[in-house]
């Protein structure tokens, strides 16, 4: 076998170095691993965040003053930190033995060394091996015949000069490859500002290119450019970087940031509604962790209570737990997630082994859907390295958040991208880094030539440089170590007659820069008194420039373009209604007073919403901000008058508000939300004395909360009279010691005039819908407004600002009537957008500022009032259908 050897041909190709004929191209870490097996030293790999985990325990027992405080207070990245520094003097050569007068880091690493003898190897150590058991006799025959060495071995760092020797000495011939003759390959250079008009320029290069194949260096990931490929039926070139992101890897993180308290309820909808398979054959739903059957459900339960634990949870898991249709394994995996989120870990209990526990149920999930899914495959070992880095720790170990989000973060590592799939071809040949580049002549694509900022890697000052070469080292200047590469790139690119470089001026949304080996190209074409950027100047063309009246041209490459006729962007409708067939039995099963505000406010939300059944994903519906505390404090104030006191004090008021946070509000309990919630209790507790006191001073007795109500409704259709049911909850109903009652429908709002201006404009529909509901005369109603501690009433008792008492027959009447007209607009076929046609009509749309809309809508009630009829004002800037109605314009 014959090697072809160079410091920077790892991840080379085998083919490139004729493998079929023996000869091996190889990188220092491919050739190890090729020494390894040749010597029998391979051995199973241990996973850096499992080292990471040893050596963490090996810092703690040597105790080294020097690394105390920052190991007190961020083991995990010491112990990486440190554990780098580590192999990178043990590949430089150094033996790292107790020495003195040593600089204080090396001393902590030779302190650290010596108790850490059962380290599990890494690459440093397996080259330092292979140099230790060459250096005795070895009768193993190593079946290599020669070694052409690209560079001097002499100016190789650390052990490679020695092992090199070595093999010499066990029998290798070693060579080094010839200069040969320095071209000086022909530059292309296309700009674009873009990376889609980078990738349809290089794309249409490649498809108009006849004649010898040619080489493609892919700097850049080719996501985009794959696409460009497969638009013209080429095959996709498949380069793609390993990323920590993918979604394999975030399985596990997700789930372990329910297994601690306080939960995040956001994040339980996210794994609730989380899909990790595509629909088996012949199914409609996504397979997730959460069996379909059970999302929407627990979903819903959420949207009822956004919080754990609660009673709409329990009855929703209960329901499960009778369903007959869910497998044992996804029961199974029901159960473990309910307890888990039902008595999370407390921070104080977070330990290994209970993370061991609390894991066991995903990782048999996983195994039961994973098999032959790589995603799954991968989520799995992400589970199984944790479980790895945990045995490394003691059982009992309080373990920190952020520490155990690093350990995760560690344990998954980098994953590879979905799109990684290059496709089979004889057209070109692909390298992702120009010391891969075969000799041959020919042409280069060079796509996504952008500066490479990686790390150099360890830097040592002179006084520790010093002290690991007498440790046996052998430490290169950075500049020296960093030519390696520069001379390894320019002997590929300079194996060239023409390199095409395509690159884009932004990527990512940040400027890139050039690559640095672009300016040495270019310094080899300047003439004299020619500056680099003066040639770069003279040969760069923008992709327009590729573009001539009889097609595409560029190096040698032609293709016909087609210029599509420019697409005009069609103004947004001066008409907002949509004409559409007869739609008679878009009728009502039920109506509710959000149904009828809909019917009002817009015809085309209802239809959409109620009768064509149009909905956001469950995993939207989950509440938060105003509707989620609105929802708190409701169930609060429920709590305090089933408990038949009428005066609560502060403090009763503050337990209640504790006790049901973390069913109705849990994301409140959350690190970096108790200013929020502080604020929150204090004002509920406020507001809800204000409530119960100015009740009892208006002689005003609570006789019923959340009460249920259902009667009949008729409307008077063109098709004929409609009977409905009408269905709503009355947030409070009180009455005065004559029995006359109230209806309070409570408001938790930061738009303190809102209701007070609906009131007194007497168009407060769900007001006059609640106490029309309770036929009877004399009914007093009103908001009370819980931010603010403020009822809104006619009752001077409850409210002193005069306001006058509201018309609750006549609202309801003209409700009703404005009901049944936007029923019968909807049955003939003609569905407008009314809120949204009044902008409009008044030249304004969803960028008008709020306080101009809300002067329109006003003066479109005051229109609508001498008319008899009903103006809601629906919020069109926070309609989830403003797209579809056209609105808000099409954004793609």
């Amino acid at each position: 076998m014959r090697i072809e050897f160079g410091w920077s041909l790892d991840g080379a190709a085998w083919a490139d170095g004729g493998g079929a004929a023996g000869i091996a191209r190889l990188g220092p870490r491919g050739l190890v691993q090729l020494l390894q097996g040749r010597l029998g030293l391979t051995r199973p790999a241990v996973e850096p965040a499992v080292r990471v985990a040893q050596y963490a325990r090996r810092i703690a027992e040597a105790d080294h003053p020097w690394l105390r405080a920052s190991f007190s207070v961020d083991p995990w990245t010491t112990a990486s930190t440190v554990l780098a520094w580590r192999d990178a003097a043990i590949t430089a050569g150094a033996r790292l033995e107790a020495t003195d007068a040593a600089p204080e880091r090396i001393t902590a690493l030779c302190t650290v060394e010596a108790a850490a003898p059962d380290l599990a190897a890494g690459a440093a150590d397996d080259l330092r091996e292979l140099v230790d058991v060459l250096s005795e006799e070895v009768t193993w025959p190593l079946g290599i015949e020669s070694l052409c060495c690209h560079e001097d071995p002499g100016s190789l760092p650390g052990l490679w000069p020695r092992l090199f020797e070595l093999l010499e000495t066990a029998g290798v011939t070693m060579e080094h490859a010839a200069a040969g003759e320095q071209g000086r390959p022909e530059l292309v250079l296309v700009e674009a500002e873009d990376e889609w008009t980078a990738a349809e320029t290089a794309a249409r290069m490649l498809a108009g290119r006849e004649g010898s194949p040619l080489q493609v260096l892919a700097g850049a990931d080719t996501v985009l450019l794959d696409q460009e490929l497969h638009r013209r039926g080429l095959p996709a070139l498949g380069v793609a970087d390993s990323a920590a992101d993918r979604t394999a890897l975030q399985i596990l993180p997700l789930f372990l940031s329910l297994a601690v308290a306080p939960v995040d309820v956001q994040q339980l909808a996210a794994f609730l509604d989380l899909r990790v398979m595509d629909a088996p054959e012949g199914g409609r739903e996504q397979v997730g962790l959460i069996p379909a059957r059970a999302r929407s459900v627990l979903l819903d339960a959420l949207a009822q209570e956004p919080g754990t634990g609660g009673t709409a949870w329990q009855e929703a898991m209960a329901g499960l737990e009778a369903d007959g249709e869910i497998s044992e394994s996804g029961l199974e995996m029901l159960r473990a997630l309910s307890a888990l989120v039902t008595a999370p870990i407390a921070p104080e209990e977070l330990t290994p082994a209970r993370v061991r526990e609390v894991t066991a149920p995903l990782g048999k999930r996983l195994r039961a859907l994973g098999q032959g899914d790589p995603s799954l495959s991968r989520a799995s070992t992400h589970l199984q390295v944790l479980l790895e880095v945990l045995e490394e720790l003691d059982p009992g170990t309080v373990l920190r958040e952020r520490a155990l989000a690093q350990m995760v973060e560690s344990a998954g590592g980098r994953a590879g991208s979905p799109f990684a799939r290059p496709e089979a071809t004889t057209r070109w040949r692909i390298s992702s880094r120009p010391a891969q580049l075969l000799p041959v002549g020919g042409d280069v694509l060079w796509w996504g030539a952008d500066r490479d900022d990686a790390s150099t890697g360890v830097t040592w000052d002179a006084a520790e440089v010093e002290a690991l070469n007498g440790l046996g080292a052998r430490l290169l200047p950075p500049a020296q170590l960093a030519a390696l590469d520069t001379d390894a790139g320019l002997r590929g690119l300079h194996g060239a007659e023409r390199i095409i470089v395509i690159r884009t001026r932004r990527r990512a949304e940040k400027p890139t820069a050039p690559h640095a080996l672009l300016a040495h190209l270019a310094a080899g074409r300047a003439a004299p008194g020619q500056g680099v950027e003066d040639v770069l100047e003279s040969i760069r063309l923008s992709p327009e420039a590729t573009l001539r009246t009889d097609g595409f041209a560029l190096a040698g490459a032609r293709r016909g373009v087609e210029v599509p006729r420019p697409s005009q962007i069609a103004p947004l409708p001066t008409d907002l209604a949509k004409e559409v067939e007869p739609a008679r039995h878009l009728l009502p099963p039920r109506l509710s007073y959000s149904q009828a505000e809909d019917l009002l406010g817009c015809r085309q939300k209802w239809t959409y919403k109620n009768g064509l059944q149009i909905r956001a994903a469950s995993v939207a519906t989950v509440p938060t901000g105003n509707r989620m505390i609105g929802t708190l404090v409701h169930a609060v104030v429920e709590q305090l008058v089933g408990s038949g006191d009428r005066r609560p004090s502060a403090d009763r008021i503050r337990q209640e508000i504790e006790t049901q946070v973390p069913r109705l509000a849990s994301e409140l309990l959350l690190p970096g939300r108790e200013v929020e919630l502080a604020d929150v209790r204090e004002r509920t507790v406020r507001s809800l004395a204000t409530f119960f006191d100015r009740l009892g001073a208006a002689g005003l007795v609570i006789t019923s909360v959340e009460s249920r109500f259902e009667e009949p409704l008729v409307l008077h259709l063109q098709q004929g009279d409609v009977t409905v049911p009408f269905v709503g909850y009355r947030d409070v109903e009180a009455e005065d010691a004559e029995g006359r009652p109230t209806v309070i429908d409570l408001k938790w709002t930061y738009a303190a005039r809102k209701y007070p201006e609906l009131f007194e404009a007497g168009e407060a529909l769900q007001l006059a819908a609640y106490a029309h509901a309770l036929h009877e005369e004399g009914t007093d109603v009103g908001y009370f407004l819980l931010s603010q501690g403020e009822f809104v009433s006619a009752n001077p008792a409850l409210d002193p600002h005069g306001r006058p008492v509201l018309d609750i027959e006549d609202l309801w009447s003209r409700g009703t009537a404005g009901m049944a007209e936007a029923l019968d607009e909807i049955g003939s076929g003609r569905v407008d957008a009314r809120s949204g046609q009044i902008l409009l009509d008044a030249d304004q749309d969803l960028s008008t500022p709020r306080s101009a809309a809300k002067k329109t809508y006003a003066s479109a009630r005051e229109a609508a009032r001498s008319q008899g009829s009903l103006v809601v004002d629906a919020r069109c800037d926070y309609c989830e259908f403003s797209l579809l109605c056209g609105m808000r314009g099409d954004d793609s």
